[in-house]
């Protein structure tokens, strides 16, 4: 039997770092990469056992005609570029967010339908140690019952420096869409996936449209062009009564800066997922039970082990389509909220 063929579209950093090796370690031949920029991804196909180059990625399905495509390009790009791959008959793994809209997210899933093929959106925070080892205490019940989420990703000076994530046209927004989608989907994904209710929110822009920013901040990017947020908290209202606080900002002036990671408060412990600490009473006694044996980070690699596994229909996709859209609607009434001030009904 020959080797399944993958093709990706986009040659940033995540196709680099993860769907390019991936696939080869998964042992499909990697028959395609495309990029409008032809240097960069000859650069990134000289590295690896790419077959063909390309810049057109209608051009690239046509001829190719591959088994699996990942799509890693500009947010806004992905829904065109999804359902294209989808309708040349192709399984399709896109990065986060997977569209820059609950609607368009809707119309992919019913295009993956219509071809008969998976769809799933790449939240690879789902395969950190800290989260798979989160979801084993908070599935065997040692929690109680979970009645409030803490969902945090802060940066010092984490502005995008590279790329186009601080256009609106091309990224769709600005930090929730990009580091908050992650710890929104790990938060949710945790607490067993609940539908939401209410959001209110609040965003704002307030450190990378300073040119003395960009003078300090790692990367270069024009101070002009930076129309989105750079800031955003959202208070969630989940169906059930647990509350959901999703908090995310590029840039801060904080001592304490908080890598992506989940609090979780339960009637019998609380768990937050980074550092991991499970904290709570036991007889008699406040214990702090802190886990310092988690294995490394490997979630690139099993994510893309886990794609593989569902095209070769051995499992059912991690990040359901339910989830995706779930986590999708509650941006999308966050950037409302956030316009009109005021608390706005989930979709």
């Amino acid at each position: 039997m020959s080797a399944p063929t993958a093709a990706v579209i986009g040659a940033g950093v995540i196709s680099e770092i993860c769907h390019v090796p991936g696939y080869v370690r998964e042992g499909f031949r990697v028959v395609g990469l495309c990029d409008v920029d032809r240097v960069k991804a000859e650069k990134l196909a000289a590295k690896f056992p790419v077959e063909r180059v390309y810049t057109d990625w209608r051009r690239m399905l046509e001829a190719e005609r591959p088994d699996v495509v990942s799509v890693c390009t500009p947010n806004a790009l992905h829904e065109e570029q999804v359902i294209g791959a989808l309708e040349h008959g192709a399984h399709v793994l896109c990065e986060k967010p997977l569209a820059t809209s609950a609607e368009a997210a809707e119309r992919m899933f019913a295009a993956a339908r219509r071809a008969g093929r998976r769809l799933m959106a790449a939240q690879s925070h789902r395969f950190t140690p800290e989260a798979m080892a989160a979801k084993q205490v908070v599935d065997s019940g040692r929690l109680g019952h979970v009645y409030d989420a803490e969902a945090i990703v802060w940066s010092r000076l984490g502005l995008p420096g590279r790329g186009v994530f601080h256009r609106r046209a091309l990224s769709g927004g600005g930090v929730l869409l990009d580091n908050g989608v992650h710890v929104l989907d790990q938060a949710l994904w945790l607490l067993g996936g609940p539908k939401a209710a209410r959001v209110t929110a609040v965003t704002g822009r307030y450190f990378g449209h300073r040119p003395e920013i960009v003078e300090v901040a790692p990367g270069e990017w024009d101070p002009g062009e930076f129309d989105v947020e750079d800031f955003g908290v959202a208070f969630v209202r989940l169906e059930g009564g647990c509350s959901l606080t999703l908090r995310a900002a590029w840039a801060a002036h904080l001592d304490d800066v908080a890598p992506l990671r989940t609090k979780l408060l339960g009637t019998d412990a609380a768990l937050t997922t980074v550092p991991f600490v499970v904290s709570g009473i036991a007889n008699g006694a406040v214990y702090e039970e802190v886990r310092d044996d988690l294995p490394p980070d490997r979630r690139f690699e099993l994510e893309m082990a886990h794609w593989a596994a569902v095209v070769r229909g051995e499992v059912e996709p991690l990040v359901r389509e339910e989830e995706t859209l779930t986590v999708l609607r509650i941006l999308d009434a966050a950037y409302q909220s956030a316009r009109e001030q005021r608390e706005v009904a989930v979709g």
